[in-house]
């Protein structure tokens, strides 16, 4: 009941589907649903893949369009939180400040002309990596790719909420984190397992194991520069690291597919 409550409250905060429920939140329910924020992304891979795949079936849609539809549905599922998350560490990245002023221009609801500018070349830029891989990419590949970028993104979602120390004592950021313990990650990694086993069975096992190492870089990455940068987590950082996950993803796949690897 944990497990199905929590997903439940992930569906309310992180997308836009209605949850017709009074779900009340504790730390049980704060901490079920980081660790089942793999599942999460699973299930938002579902959708985007079988969107894509009645489009690609039953559709005269041209290639622009199907590949439109994979870039604007994640957004309008997610409601855009993550994407100002995005705009909000750039901005304060951006600013070249001390770390206090960064988290200070961060919580500003106005956004600025970097946030504004960044999320032109990460958009303009994804939608590129998405045409390309629609136009060239393997079926079996393409929808692989549609349910492992949502899912590898939400884990480095839950792995830095868990391993990445907060920036402050308040947010939503440190909400999520302050019940957490370093053993949550067995959670996550359960299900990296069991998603691994399907892609083998499936016979995307390679592009599983692609990912993986370049989400694993990736985090690295996230864990250092968040610290140096932000002084720690916050949600903005958090949403940004989504983002950032899914385009270097997407890069990927991209170049995978330029490069006749796939």
């Amino acid at each position: 009941m944990s497990i199905l409550k929590a997903f439940l409250l992930n569906l309310q905060f992180f997308t836009i589907i209605p949850i017709h429920s009074r779900l009340t939140v504790g730390k049980r329910e704060l901490v079920w649903m980081v660790r089942i924020f793999p599942l999460l992304g699973v299930f938002l891979g579902l959708l985007l893949a079988g969107g894509y795949a009645v489009l690609d079936t039953y559709t005269g849609l041209s290639t622009l369009a199907t590949a439109f539809f994979v870039w604007v549905v994640p957004i309008i599922l997610t409601g855009a939180i993550h994407l100002d998350g995005f705009m909000d560490a750039c901005d304060g990245y951006f600013s070249y400040r001390e770390k206090e002023k960064r988290l200070t221009i961060m919580k500003d609801p106005r956004v600025g002309a970097f946030g504004v500018m960044s999320i032109l070349i990460l958009l303009s830029s994804r939608f590129l990596f998405i045409y390309e891989s629609v136009l060239t990419a393997p079926p079996n590949i393409l929808m692989a790719t549609l349910i492992l970028i949502p899912f590898f993104s939400r884990v480095v979602m839950g792995a830095g909420t868990i391993f990445i120390p907060p920036a402050q004592k308040s947010g939503m950021g440190y909400e999520f984190s302050k019940n957490l313990s370093t053993l949550d990650i067995v959670w996550i990694g359960s299900f990296g397992l069991a998603v691994g086993i399907v892609m083998w069975i499936w016979g995307s096992l390679y592009l599983f194991w692609v990912f993986a190492f370049v989400t694993g870089v990736f985090f690295l990455f996230i864990y250092s520069k968040t610290i140096k940068w932000f002084g720690g987590m916050t949600g903005d950082t958090t949403g940004a690291s989504v983002e950032g996950v899914e385009w270097i993803l997407w890069m990927t796949i991209w170049l995978l597919c330029s490069s006749g690897m796939l």
